[in-house]
């Protein structure tokens, strides 16, 4: 199917930004989920790139970004797309939604997880194949999709950046304590940390007690990431080493020519 014509039938209107599009992609009964996407010329396949913290990015039908625009992944779309890679930014559904914050625990819920199998099938029929990329607390929606999804809805690989992996006390999820199944996650796994991360969620240490989980997993790659600006602001927020401050073009790289192997 021809990129253009699938994104007519999704009713695009001008985004933001002059090289973007918002599309609006059905995912459940009376759910549409409203996303930017970044269309490269003959993409080696498709990200579906997921926000950490609450995730809601109250996306505009216009493209405005309502929060989460300087998330590490959000700032870092188009990177993904000049790598190669068609670009698919997505907020989250509708009925996830409560005001300005979000349904509790919707990122390991089957619903969260049917509406990024969605986003995977239409992907896969434009470029596949189709990547899920989150970071920070994102990691748990890509985990809970990774071991939910199946055949044309299941991811072909997922990458994690500074995810809330292990657990570390009652008060913030992890994967390895929330997702259940995690045998059944064979996809190819890349886990990005920094070495000097100082959120207490998200240290470097948690990526090879979290890879030891992974028992059937195809491969599963750690990539340590040193160097950069000390950033400033809440060490769990985008602008320290957490969000990989100042070293973008080193983690997109890092992802994308990780996903080219993989081909």
């Amino acid at each position: 199917m021809a990129l253009a014509a699938t994104l007519a039938f999704f009713a695009p209107t001008a985004a933001a930004d002059a090289n973007e599009q918002v599309v609006e992609i059905a995912t459940r009964p009376g759910q549409r989920v409203r996303a930017l996407v970044l269309d490269p010329d003959k993409p080696a396949g498709s990200v579906i790139l997921l926000a950490g913290g609450h995730g809601n990015l109250a996306l505009t039908k216009d493209g405005r970004i309502g929060w989460g625009r300087a998330n590490q992944l959000v700032r870092t779309r188009a990177d993904y797309a000049r790598n190669g890679f068609l670009t698919l930014v997505p907020d989250i559904a509708p009925d996830l939604k409560r005001g300005q914050g979000v349904k509790q625990r919707y990122r390991f819920s089957a619903e969260h997880a049917a509406d990024i199998g969605a986003l995977v099938a239409h992907l896969r029929a434009i470029a596949p194949p189709v990547y899920l990329v989150g970071t920070s607390r994102a990691a748990l929606s890509v985990a809970n999709a990774a071991v939910r999804l199946a055949g044309p809805k299941r991811p072909d690989a997922i990458v994690i950046t500074s995810g809330m992996l292990m657990p570390v006390d009652l008060y913030q999820p992890s994967v390895a304590a929330t997702i259940g199944g995690l045998a059944r996650m064979t996809q190819p796994v890349l886990l990005v940390s920094h070495a000097d991360d100082a959120c207490a969620y998200t240290q470097a240490r948690s990526a090879r007690a979290f890879k030891a989980q992974l028992t059937r997993a195809a491969k599963v790659d750690i990539a340590l990431l040193r160097g950069g600006p000390a950033g400033s602001g809440e060490p769990c927020e985008a602008f320290g080493h957490h969000g990989f401050f100042g070293q973008d073009a080193e983690v997109v790289t890092t992802v994308t020519n990780w996903l080219k192997t993989l081909r």
